[in-house]
């Protein structure tokens, strides 16, 4: 008999523990199974097991209350390597995350440690010669001899009639099999190209291959040629036997970096992030788990592929929040990457042309290896960029989303047979929907914020919990018909697009138009086949894209950004502005920014005038010592939350007055009620913590979650280290 220890898929502090349970086997560790908690039947995980002598009835009496036997394993073999199962409880501890999110962020849905539909492998029909004989007809032995030309041949791909084959079958002279079939999310075919890198990207090439492994970070401006650098240290270490991890930020940035590694490596390549089908990304996680690639290109969930033996990690575009999760676990991918690294003695390569505040400040005090590409490919000259006043555009009567200038030179690009990227980071048709008689905002009833109205659906909807609604005629207070909408968003901007300018063909690129799966990958191929001359869209466009003909860059409300109440809107702000512009000029003809702005003096937008980070960073550092933020700190909030207002209220009035009075080196600031005071029905109050001792910080934060855990409130604390989201 076997003493099981499992985790079960609920991943809630007050479970974060192994349950026990029988079995007659012997269990590995680290697979699945399905078990029966709290009368109903789930997924766990086994962490452990231990043999004992003791018989079931015998362990009752013992323990004092009764055990249940596993009802059966789902897995034939482990599902993490030791190295992961390992990374699984530092990142528990690192994130104060149940070690079940910790485990099912590492895996791909059909492999989570949760109770779903399994998705199963994919098998094809092959046909395999099984002797050398004669067939009985002429038709036949010319099958036959077709065949003789392959080992074997899918059955799809023989150009013979099924009856023929069972024919030859019945003779015993082919046998069909069943052959498991990769399903394959991008079939891009392997170049044999010769590739001569500039002396710049060669020395740091050379010094990031001669040196002990570590972390090095490349800033190199938009169009330097930091993509040709990345693939040049992988192939370094790919003819050295050793495997790689490349990253981007979004999902949306993916197909391209898939595209040039494939054009590459080939077969050697595999893709994950979440827009994969489940089978696909079923396949191509079992493809890196046998070893049978070399390279994983993904989104942020790619950095716990299972694969052996890494030599080197990149994270390209490491300054974009998107590498933070937002949910359990609260990791950020560098920290994971770093924590990989040591286990294979790797190096993390770090690539941007706007680094975050923390990794050139570690860079500049000697903590990373920095390299800096200064100049794009072929000394092209970076974009002019030109800042338009809205101020002095309503003054001239103008209050339309383009200033006359700006409204000038779209034209004139189009004229050209060029291309236009236009930049708002807002979807949608409208932003608020009010009535103008009593004033009355149209709000979702479960968030504390305003319904944007979506034309195409002719739907008012909320960004935060899908909550959807007619648009209304009038209003649902005072019953008034002068219903009016307020702002715009890409979908407003793009029926303006039409009206406006002649000969113009948009393309809109957001979340909403990128939902179904590759339409990114689809769009993007519109407009490089030049099917549309202007591609408008949300931060989504702002990095990674390469278009050789797009000559102009246009940003409708550079301050969108700059106005949000969070100590990182100017370095978000900046990052945003400059990635966008490099879009322009990236081909053979040079190329031009606007950027419309209400804060044309803001240190912000001169620095991104002048494309000059160094003047961004000295200026913004100023600020972040002042205030003492990050770099000069660590972070952690606390988010406090409930269905109950009053419950919320008193628990973060106490959990304040607990850590003023148990911290010391820190700054408790809070509680407050958080930028959005109520998500899906629940009320969230926020408590920020500045701290220097982190093992002080850890040992009170636990005791808080520990007591909140057992508490009779149904209140829930959620801890998010050095937080990039301020809602």
């Amino acid at each position: 008999m076997y003493i099981v220890k499992v985790l079960i898929e609920h991943p809630v502090h007050s479970l974060d523990m192994t349950f026990d349970y029988l079995s007659h086997q012997k269990i590995m560790t680290g697979v699945r199974v399905n078990i029966i908690f709290n009368h109903r039947r789930i997924v766990g995980y086994v962490e452990d097991e231990e043999y004992t002598t003791f018989t079931k009835e015998q362990l009752e009496e013992k323990a004092g209350f009764s055990f249940s036997f596993i009802e059966s394993v789902i897995d034939e073999e482990p599902l993490l390597n030791e190295e992961l199962k390992q990374l699984a409880s530092t990142l528990s501890k690192l994130t104060m995350s149940p070690r079940i999110s910790c485990l099912q962020a590492m895996l791909p849905t059909q492999l989570k440690p949760s109770t779903h539909k399994a998705v199963g492998i994919k098998y094809v029909k092959t046909v395999v010669i099984k002797e050398y004989g004669k067939a009985k007809t002429k038709k036949q032995q010319e099958c036959l001899d077709y065949l003789k030309e392959y080992q074997e041949l899918s059955l799809k791909d023989i150009p013979y009639s099924k009856a023929i084959l069972d024919k030859l079958e019945e003779q015993g002279l082919i046998c069909y099999r069943q052959v498991e079939n990769y399903r394959n999310p991008y079939i891009i075919e392997e170049k044999k190209q010769v590739v001569t890198l500039t002396k710049q990207q060669q020395n740091i090439v050379n010094q990031i291959t001669s040196k002990e492994p570590c972390v090095s970070l490349i800033h190199g401006v938009t169009g330097s040629g930091k993509t040709e650098v990345y693939l040049s240290l992988a192939s370094y270490y790919i003819q050295r036997g050793k495997n790689v991890i490349m990253l981007v930020p979004e999902i949306s940035l993916t197909p391209m970096m898939v595209k040039v590694f494939k054009e590459r490596f080939g077969e050697k390549v595999a893709i994950l992030h979440s827009r994969l089908s489940s089978g696909e990304k079923y396949d191509e996680y079992r493809k890196i788990k046998r070893q049978e690639v070399h390279i994983i290109v993904g989104a942020r969930s790619a950095i716990f592929a299972p694969i052996e033996n890494i030599g080197l990690i990149i994270l390209d575009e490491e300054h974009d929040g998107s590498y933070k999760q937002e949910s359990h676990p609260r990791y950020h991918t560098a920290q994971v990457a770093k924590i990989r690294a040591k286990s294979h003695h790797a190096h993390v390569v770090l690539g941007s042309a706007t680094p975050s505040l923390e990794s050139y400040s570690r860079a500049l005090k000697g903590v990373y290896d920095l390299y800096e590409l200064k100049e794009r490919i072929n000394q092209k000259p970076l974009p002019y960029i030109e800042i338009i006043d809205m101020v002095e555009s309503m003054k001239q009567n103008n209050y339309t989303p383009f200033s006359y200038p700006l409204r000038k030179k779209i034209q004139e690009t189009i004229d050209k047979g060029e291309q236009v990227i236009l930049l708002l980071n807002k979807r949608g048709y409208a932003s608020v929907v009010r009535c103008n008689d009593c004033g009355e905002v149209v709000k979702c009833p479960h968030c504390d914020v305003t319904l944007t109205y979506h034309k195409e659906e002719g739907q008012l909807k909320c960004h935060y919990c899908d909550y959807t609604l007619p648009l209304v005629k009038t209003c649902p207070n005072c019953q008034s018909s002068k219903i009016k909408l307020i702002g715009y968003g890409t979908e407003k901007i793009e029926e303006t697009i039409e009206k406006t300018f002649h000969h113009a063909s948009v393309i809109r690129y957001d979340v909403d138009t990128t939902r179904n799966k590759n339409s990114h990958l689809k769009l993007l191929e519109r407009f490089r086949n030049k099917e549309a001359n202007i591609l408008l869209g949300t931060q989504m466009i702002a990095k990674g894209l390469d278009f050789e003909n797009v000559t102009f860059v246009g940003v409708l409300n550079a301050d969108l950004s700059l106005n949000i109440p969070d100590y990182r809107s100017s370095e978000r702000t900046f990052q945003l502005l400059c990635q966008v512009a490099g879009r322009s000029g990236r081909g053979n003809k040079s190329g031009t920014v606007m950027i419309q702005t209400y804060n044309p003096d803001h240190y912000v937008i001169e620095a991104v005038k002048t494309h000059d980070y160094q003047a961004f960073y000295q200026e913004e550092m100023k600020y972040r010592r002042l205030a003492k933020y990050p770099p000069y700190c660590h972070m952690v909030s606390l988010i406090i939350q409930s269905k109950k207002e009053e419950d919320v209220r008193l628990c973060a009035s106490e959990i304040a007055q607990y850590l003023n009075q148990h911290l010391t080196r820190a700054q408790v600031l809070g509680p407050a009620k958080s930028m959005i005071y109520k998500m899906q029905d629940i009320y969230r109050e926020r408590i920020l913590v500045k701290f220097f001792d982190g093992r002080m910080i850890y040992e009170n934060l636990n005791k808080i979650c520990d007591y909140y855990s057992k508490n009779k409130r149904k209140v829930t604390i959620v801890c998010d280290f050095n937080p990039y989201s301020q809602i």
